[in-house]
């Protein structure tokens, strides 16, 4: 049963709720996670981080939980622009310097396990939020539906992590106040046995695409596609033909993928939205892309998750405790930590 009172509940299981939770259970003493998906799906996302990326997986104490994931570490990439190739080799600052790429259905349940190891965190899935308890303007619990039954609960602070389309967002009335619409179509499928490298990825820069490899696993690479929607307009292609042509006809990927053999179906999503809502109200935050969505185009989502996890924890653990914890001013110290991966991701989605 999930009846009672909750110090936190966590809408949301990937890797900003998980993250969030294993964040915050050393600060109470029940903490809920409620997922509305199933442990078998398949999503076709990726997720990618460098050396800033690795920090922010050290500061929140979760480093050695993703580097178990069994992703290699690539040291350097090789670029095509146009016809010129440049091999690159990253700079070797510290230990945390290198790039790495995780599937996201590996990633996300093993940062849920992690969560759910430190005892006090319970995950239902799937388990779907059908109404908030909001009271004198404070959110008070939630109404879930899990196993065809709906049950009340309580909490002292309501966590949403359950992404960019949040419905939950605006019921507690954290409405986007900065969005930039995206042009960008982004697909992505899996492959194993490769002939490349283990070390490096790869990245084409064309007209309006590029094209990346990334070694995620045991003889596992992610093959990506960024389009942008001109280029489909231009062609008249869908978006999947599109992706199976360009990887089939580049220099570096074609005769790699001939050789091996795609594991999963060509997925993705197009023409998303950048935004930012408030992080926190009264008994609410949002983590991840429930407050704050990047373009995929330039991989900086995890990076973001990760650190609105560690500004929600980090306040938590000023206060010592999750009840009564003042919550306020997060907007402003999330948006000045991520305002160069904003930056950066409005300007090539700008382009």
């Amino acid at each position: 049963m999930i009846t009672g009172h909750w110090e936190v509940v966590v809408v949301g299981g990937r890797i900003a709720g998980a993250c969030t939770a294993w964040a915050l259970a050393p600060y109470a003493e029940r903490v809920l996670v409620l997922d509305a998906s199933r442990p078998t799906a398949f999503w076709p996302q990726q997720s990618t981080w460098d050396r800033s990326g690795n920090l922010a997986w050290a500061e929140l104490g979760l480093l050695e939980t993703v580097l178990a994931c069994g992703a290699p570490r690539t040291y350097g990439d090789t670029q095509r622009i146009g016809d010129d190739v440049v091999e690159r080799v990253y700079p070797r600052e510290d230990a945390h310097s290198f790039r790495m790429s995780v599937p996201r259905e590996v990633l996300d349940p093993a940062l849920l396990a992690a969560a759910r190891g430190r005892g006090n965190v319970t995950v239902r899935r799937p388990a779907r939020v059908r109404d908030l308890t909001i009271d004198a303007g404070r959110v008070r619990g939630v109404t879930v539906r899990h196993g065809a039954v709906d049950s009340e609960v309580t909490c002292d602070l309501l966590v949403l992590a359950d992404g960019r389309l949040s419905r939950n967002a605006e019921r507690v009335g954290a409405s986007a106040y900065r969005v930039v619409e995206s042009p960008w179509f982004a697909l992505l499928a899996y492959y194993e046995n490769l002939p490349l490298p283990t070390d490096r990825s790869y990245f084409s820069l064309q007209d309006r695409s590029v094209l990346i490899s990334t070694p995620c696993g045991d003889k596992q690479w992610c093959v990506a596609v960024d389009l942008h929607q001109s280029l489909i307009d231009e062609t008249g292609r869908h978006p999947a033909r599109s992706y199976e042509r360009m990887v089939r006809d580049d220099p570096y990927l074609g005769p790699a993928v001939a050789v091996g053999r795609r594991t999963t179906s060509i997925g993705g999503a197009g023409r998303m939205r950048m935004l930012r809502r408030p992080m926190s109200g009264p008994g609410w935050c949002l983590v991840g892309d429930a407050g704050y969505h990047l373009d995929p185009v330039t991989a900086q989502g995890t990076r973001a998750a990760v650190v609105t996890a560690r500004i929600l924890r980090d306040r938590i653990a000023g206060a010592g405790r999750v009840a009564g914890a003042d919550l306020t001013g997060l907007t402003g110290e999330r948006d000045a930590a991520l305002d160069d991966d904003w930056a950066y991701t409005e300007q090539i989605v700008r382009a």
